[in-house]
Parts: C-alpha cells; sequence; structure tokens
C-alpha cells in the first residue's frame, strides 16, 4: 500500500507542482509570522490543518486551489485550534507514561484533520474517537509510510531546507493518500 501511496502522491504534486510549491510557500511564510509574533505556538496548528486539508483536495480532485488552503485555516478557525490543542494535550498526557504510549497515540489521532475536513459538524472528540478507529491496524503503516521519507528529509537538510519545497508537499500528500485508502477499508 505504501508504495501506491506515495505513487499517487508523486504524481499529483508533480502535476500540480506551482500549485503545491506556492501552498507550501504560503505554509512557511504563516509559520515564521506566527513564530515571529510569539504566537506561533497557539495558532501554526491551525495552519497545519489548512495544508493538511489542501493535500486532502488535491488527493480527492486532483487539483487543489489555494482558496482551499485559506478555507481550512479560516472556516471553523476556533474549532481546528481546539482539535490540535486536543490532540497535543492527549498525547502529551500519554507520553507521561513513557515514550511509547504517546507515540502510539500521535499516529492513533493523525487523521483527525482530514476526517474534520470532510465532516466539519462532527465534535472534536468523536472526530478524534473516528480516527482512532481508523487507524487500528494501519498505525504501523503509517509510520513505515512516514519512515519510507526520511531520506528525502536528509537531502532537505543537505540543501539546506531548499529540497522540503518539493519533499513537503509531497510527504503531506501521502499522508492524505493514506488517509483516503485506510479510510475505504474501514467501511
Amino acid at each position: 500500500m505504501i508504495k501506491a501511496v506515495k505513487a499517487k502522491a508523486r504524481e499529483l504534486v508533480i502535476d500540480n507542482l506551482a500549485g503545491s510549491i506556492f501552498a507550501f510557500f504560503l505554509l512557511v511564510v504563516l509559520t515564521v509570522l506566527l513564530d515571529a509574533t510569539g504566537i506561533g505556538a497557539i495558532f501554526s496548528g491551525v495552519v497545519a490543518f489548512g495544508y493538511a486539508i489542501f493535500c486532502l483536495e488535491l488527493i480527492k480532485t486532483k487539483k487543489a486551489k489555494i482558496g482551499t488552503f485559506f478555507s481550512g485555516i479560516f472556516k471553523g478557525f476556533f474549532k481546528k485550534w481546539a482539535a490540535g490543542f486536543l490532540m497535543g494535550l492527549y498525547t502529551f498526557l500519554w507520553s507521561l507514561l513513557f515514550l511509547i504510549p504517546g507515540f502510539v497515540k500521535y499516529y492513533a489521532y493523525s487523521m483527525t484533520p482530514y476526517i474534520m475536513a470532510e465532516k466539519p459538524n462532527m465534535s472534536i472528540n468523536d472526530a478524534i474517537t473516528k480516527s482512532r478507529e481508523i487507524m487500528k491496524g494501519h498505525k504501523w503503516q503509517l509510520f513505515l509510510l512516514d519512515l519510507s521519507f526520511t531520506g528525502w528529509m536528509i537531502l532537505s537538510a543537505l540543501t539546506l531546507g531548499l529540497a522540503l519545497v518539493y519533499v513537503w508537499p509531497y510527504y503531506n500528500a501521502a499522508r492524505a493518500a493514506f488517509y483516503k485508502e485506510i479510510k475505504k477499508s474501514a467501511k
């Protein structure tokens, strides 16, 4: 499954390279601006939600618009902020039991942004619970998907972040494609 997910993501990012790079640029600029103002820790999670929604739209329609990125940030802003906060809090609390439970819960909650994008009226805790449900039996696969990008991340470090212009959209599109695949099997 990982090979198919990565192939689909790679193809869509290459086919939509300009939009993917522009969305990545916006992600970086907004994150840097938020961090520079000292409120990055509070609101950068919402920007990450917007980017995840942009990537999900890319996977679903094969063409994502920059407006999707912004609506992903601003539509339901406080709900997305609260979801990011709760996901972080729950993961942190599980991490207090040792690192492994927190790591497992990070993967269990990781599909929450995609679920909230598709079902914006769902409560935050219901979205987190749904993420845990669809990730049953898939956390290891997502970990392996993440691990498969290690070489790309090393390349990004060696190019002083320059390769991230391609790698980050590819990585996030692969995670969105992963969500679409496991969602099919969860039905």
